[in-house]
This record gives C-alpha cells, structure tokens and sequence, in this order.
C-alpha cells in the first residue's frame, strides 16, 4: 500500500499544484472559472484514452512512442508556461487585469489537460495491474485514495496561500514559479530523449541525493515544483536554461521600464 501512496502522490502532485496555482491566478485576474471543466473533461478522457492504447503507443517508432509522447507532452505544457509568463509580466507595471482573457483561458486548459493525460494514464495503468488479484488490488485503491488526498491537500494549501496574497505579492511569486515549472518540465524532456538514445548522456553535474532522494517526500514535492532531479546532466541543464532565460530576460525587461517609469 505504502507504494500506491508514494506513486499516486507523484502522479497526483505535480498535476494538482500546477491546476492549484492556475486557479489563484483565474481568481486573481476575475478570469471566471468556466476553462477548469474543461481542462479535467479533457484531461481525465485523455488520460484513459493514453492507458488503454498503452502497449500500442509502447511499441510504436520503434519502441519509442512513449518517451516521445511524453516529450511532446512536457514540452508543450513547459511552452505554455512560458508564453503565459511572457503575456502577464506586462502587468507588472501596469497593474490590472490582463485583456488576453481567451488566450489564457486557452493555455490553461493545455497546461492542465496535458498534465492530467501524462499523470493520471500512470494510475490508470498501475491500478489496472492489479485487476486480476482482488486482494492487491484493494490495498492498491486504498494507497491511491490516500495518495491522492495528500496530493489534493498539498494544492488546496497551495491555492489559497496564493489567493489570499495580495496582488503586489502574487503576480512576483507567480512569475517565479512559472518559470520554475518550465525549467523543471524541461528538464524531463531532456530526460525522456536521453532514455532512447537522441541525446548523448553523459556523467551527470552532481548527485544530491544525500540532500534530497527522488523517492523521499521532500524528494516529490520538490520534483513536482521544480522537475527535481538529484543526478542531472549537462544537456538536462542546458534545457533547463532554455527555458527559463526567456522569462528571466522578460522579468530584468520589466523591471529596467518599471524604474525608468518611476524616475520619470
């Protein structure tokens, strides 16, 4: 059971954070709630649609159609992390709402759906393991539930930390996390095109797994919120750095006009 535990909460994780964190920022920016039905309708249907053509998907490219579904599915919600950054921190200097309500309502609904199709075909496939022992398969539902309450818990606490700061805090904290998550997510494309050979790995920068072990607690939280990884290498850093330099860039932009609008 204690497994079930450990592998929902990782599955469950990272999914309820990022639709944690998008929904203070909906709450923040009056963008109404309608995008969420859809982002988990499309998310939970893809999700099983993933786990029933699993072995197909599996065996397809040669045997690497699963890394680089995952690939893709990193990347693009990694992309849409950035380019909703890119679209808010004009805000930044000029405090209001945003007037790009669709687009973003858009890039949630691929965040989320995206994140829930990789995450939750996981669970599906690793509860459908246990279909044919009864016994197991109970322990496992109940590791499950389990898991997924933690995880669920952990976003709620996330969601109203963040509705509750005020809005001179949050656009900051949130601009900081997004870039965090996309480099993180960048990390694991790296990491799934390593797997099937399309990078040349390589001896990784460090191992901080005496700081931080993937399988810990602490270990989840801070892959779910960061891509953590306690052996990375050079190319998963280069990825990394791809990622968040665009935001970094947009956030020094922002600040150099904001204090020349101030010393004006």
């Amino acid at each position: 059971m204690v497994d079930a535990v450990l592998l929902v909460l990782r599955e469950v994780l990272e999914a309820a954070l990022m639709f944690s964190l998008l929904l203070a920022l909906s709450r923040q920016q009056h963008l109404g709630s309608g995008w969420w039905l859809w982002a988990l309708l499309m998310g939970v249907a893809g999700s099983w649609l993933l786990a029933h053509y699993a072995y197909a998907i599996a065996d397809a490219l040669d045997g690497t159609g699963q890394e680089l579904l995952n690939a893709f599915l990193y990347a693009m919600v990694a992309l849409c992390f950035v380019v909703l950054a890119l679209l808010l921190m004009p805000l930044l200097w000029r405090p209001g709402n945003s007037s790009h309500h669709l687009g973003l309502s858009f890039l949630f609904i691929v965040i989320v759906s995206f994140s829930l199709m990789r995450e939750v075909s996981e669970i599906w496939i690793y509860l459908s393991s246990f279909a044919p022992h009864s016994d197991a398969l109970s322990s496992a539902l109940i590791g499950a539930v389990i898991g997924t309450g933690i995880g669920l818990s952990l976003g709620a606490i996330l969601y109203y930390v963040l509705v509750f700061m005020r809005p001179v805090f949050f656009l900051p904290v949130f601009l900081l996390i997004a870039a965090l998550l996309a480099g993180g997510l960048s990390m694991q494309i790296a990491k799934q095109l390593l797997q099937i050979g399309m990078l040349d790995s390589a001896e990784p920068l460090w191992d901080s797994s005496f700081i931080a072990n993937e399988q810990s607690w602490f270990g989840e939280l801070l892959y779910a919120l960061l891509g953590y990884d306690a052996q990375p290498t050079p190319i998963q850093i280069l990825f990394y750095l791809v990622a968040i330099v665009p935001i970094l860039f947009a956030l020094i932009w922002s600040a150099w006009r904001l204090r020349g609008k101030v010393n004006a």
